[in-house]
């Protein structure tokens, strides 16, 4: 891979619908009291574990790692991580005691002192469930020659929610679902996913103005992790075959074809672009290059440029915070990378 390449500008299976795949493991380091009960002294101690573990030129994960401590980032590279999934909306909240180890490509990180000691976070683009499980399992297994894990031979790995217990692993695969949503279907399917102990919810901000949703078991007691990749896995295809089925039926009508088109239109030659236009045109053409209406784009790039396009992660690349001149520039950034791709 090019170091210089993020996890989400590379093509994956199945990636007309399933955008990515997160794979998440909560590890609490036995003998220090859970996150809530630590003061910022104590939780930068844990920093300081991970980090000697993290760096150990006896293991191999040695010069894989940049730091980025919390406390010293801006308001705006916070959030900006936020957008890139990173970590979560709540995790920057407060920032004191907080800090995360980050790969460069940014596939693989270790947030630390959220609801845990550590959580650690793989991404893969496309489905790819057992790559993104088998990278967090390698690194814990690392982790494990450094750190010891509370873990209860009953209950397995002891987390600070009792929803975590078992084997600390959540799974999610993030879907984009245009067609079900138009249909009204989302809902529906998300109520039946409850009962079987799975969650689809709509994703942050602007991933909802794309609708894109997330598919998570809610499930990590009583179940190994191969069961519970297993299973996400087959409703995640199953919903795939659904939305495959709808984009099919809405794209054969010639509204569904105008409006795909247009956004692409308007992706191509506007000058100014509020976010949650963008993503809406961004979803539509996404869309219209899995039905073969255009053969350009990739996934991958339209993925890519639905990251970059964020209000912070945008406004740290053209410093400012100005939402006109953020507007201006969201376009300018599209027009240039889809016609960079018509070239090609």
């Amino acid at each position: 891979m090019n170091p210089e390449k993020k996890w989400f500008a590379y093509a994956g299976k199945e990636q007309d619908v399933i955008l990515n795949t997160q794979v998440f493991l909560s590890r609490n380091i036995e003998g220090i009291p859970f996150v809530r009960r630590l003061h910022t002294a104590e939780k930068q101690e844990v920093i300081g574990l991970v980090r000697e573990v993290a760096d150990s030129p006896q293991l191999s994960l040695s010069g894989l790692f940049t730091f980025i401590s919390m406390e010293t980032v801006s308001k705006a590279q916070a959030v900006s991580m936020a957008e890139r999934g990173l970590v979560s909306p709540e995790y920057i909240a407060r920032r004191e005691g907080k800090g995360v180890l980050c790969s460069q490509d940014e596939a693989l990180s270790i947030v630390l002192n959220g609801d845990d000691h550590l959580l650690l976070h793989t991404n893969r683009p496309g489905l790819d469930l057992e790559g993104a499980y088998d990278a967090a399992d390698r690194l814990e297994r690392i982790l494990s020659k450094g750190l010891s894990f509370s873990f209860d031979s009953r209950f397995g790995y002891l987390t600070q929610n009792p929803a975590n217990l078992g084997t600390g692993m959540h799974a999610s695969l993030t879907l984009h679902l245009p067609a079900l949503s138009a249909s009204g279907s989302v809902p529906r399917i998300a109520a039946s996913l409850s009962r079987l102990g799975m969650d689809l919810r709509e994703g942050m901000a602007a991933e909802g103005e794309a609708d894109i949703y997330r598919l998570t078991n809610r499930v990590s007691l009583g179940i190994s992790e191969q069961e519970a990749l297993f299973n996400l896995k087959s409703i995640g295809l199953q919903i795939v075959a659904q939305e495959r089925e709808a984009r099919k039926a809405f794209c054969e009508t010639e509204n569904g074809k105008d409006r795909i088109c247009r956004a692409m239109g308007t992706l191509l030659y506007a000058q100014v672009l509020p976010q949650k236009e963008a993503m809406e045109l961004l979803s539509s053409v996404y869309m219209g290059v899995s039905q073969g209406i255009f053969a350009k784009p990739e996934y991958s790039l339209l993925a890519e440029i639905m990251e970059n396009v964020q209000p912070a992660t945008l406004s740290l690349a053209v410093k400012s915070e100005n939402s006109h001149t953020l507007d201006i520039a969201r376009a300018k950034y599209i027009q240039e990378r889809l016609q960079k791709a018509e070239k090609i």
